[in-house]
């Protein structure tokens, strides 16, 4: 874990400039994620450098990447230097919490979905999912920030948020495409069973 916090420091500029270079796959996100994403207080866990909190009206964005959350903050994010699986909150602070292609990511998804349902009523995770010609490259090349991914499926995220205690409310896809590959990103949300 420490050595991908590492290299996310070291490497915010070009973190960051792939939004800037990919303006459509960006957009198309964005706007996936916007029709979906319910109203009320928020939080995004993985919040990197704030792209995606603050164009959602997102206003608290947690990271292990103090980098990362200097640039979040410059976008208006207030930032909180947390890890995922262990957040600073009181139980029920937020009406949701949301990780954005942060996932993949993390050492213990389980524990960091069910430490977000205590934290927020709803749970949502955003993912690109496992299978896909994009994904399937990233994979195989194993470089840059994707290095340190692991890809899940449908499936997966269904079994992992059953093992949070989580009862899922909603599971939606969209296809859409980056350099002629297909990529597939999917809205799963739950709500605390306990």
């Amino acid at each position: 874990m420490d050595e991908m916090i590492g290299y996310f420091d070291e490497n915010v500029s070009k973190y960051d400039s792939w939004y800037d270079k990919h303006e459509r796959e960006y957009h198309e996100q964005l706007e996936f994620i916007r029709e979906r994403l319910p109203s009320g207080k928020g939080v995004e866990i993985g919040v990197g450098t704030g792209r995606f909190a603050s164009q959602l009206g997102i206003p608290v964005g947690v990271d292990a990447s103090e980098k990362m959350l200097s640039l979040a903050a410059s976008r208006g994010i207030f930032p909180i230097m947390a890890y995922a699986d262990r957040l600073p909150f009181i139980s029920g602070y937020f009406d949701f919490s949301i990780f954005i292609v942060t996932i993949c990511f993390l050492d213990d998804p389980v524990a960091s979905l069910k430490e977000a349902g205590r934290i927020s009523k709803e749970v949502i995770s955003v993912i690109l999912e496992a299978g896909t010609e994009y994904t399937n490259r990233l994979q195989q090349e194993k470089k840059g920030f994707y290095a340190y991914a692991k890809f899940y499926s449908e499936a997966d995220m269904v079994r992992m948020y059953t093992m949070a205690g989580l009862k899922l409310i909603r599971n939606e896809y969209s296809d859409l495409y980056t350099g002629g590959m297909r990529y597939r990103i999917r809205y799963v949300a739950g709500i605390n069973q306990r």
